[in-house]
């Protein structure tokens, strides 16, 4: 196996600088590959500031020219007066579709006809009962355990 190395730019074998090999390459090639946090961080900084600043002469820019006729006496028609656009998710289109459940519902007679209403009136008083069944056999319950068992 023939070993690798880099050729320096110094000419005198005791200016030369040994280059790494193996891992130790690997490892420098890495280390060299990854940005410093903080010079990245400053950069990022300074990216968006100048980013903020051209984005808000951007605005007054257009807040000027706004309602004012040019020198052929047009006007430009922006975007600001318009009202917000709804968004096209699907959270927001379950939400409209919902209220327009609600609203057609709200529209709906219950209990039109006379006989709708007894059947309602006779479906409430059967749940009535099964529940006070229920409850019934509940208390029995607890009353039985309530006994004194003295073993």
């Amino acid at each position: 196996m023939v070993a690798r190395r880099r050729k320096c730019a110094a000419r005198d074998p005791e200016d030369r600088i040994p280059s790494p090999l193996g891992y130790a390459e690997w490892i420098s090639d890495y280390a060299d590959s990854v940005p410093d946090p903080e010079a990245l961080r400053v950069e990022v900084d300074t990216f968006m500031e100048a980013y903020d600043q051209k984005i808000a002469e951007e605005e007054a820019k257009a807040k000027e020219e706004e309602g004012v006729p040019d020198e052929e006496g047009w006007v430009k028609v922006t975007r600001r007066g318009r009202r917000p656009v709804l968004p096209r998710t699907e959270a927001a289109s379950l939400r409209v579709l919902e209220r327009e459940r609600r609203k057609r519902s709200r529209k709906e007679l219950l209990n039109f006809y006379a006989w709708q209403h007894r059947e309602s009136k006779m479906e409430h008083l059967a749940q009535l009962r099964k529940k006070f069944e229920e409850d019934k056999q509940r208390i029995e319950l607890l009353r039985a355990q309530r006994k004194f068992r003295p073993y």
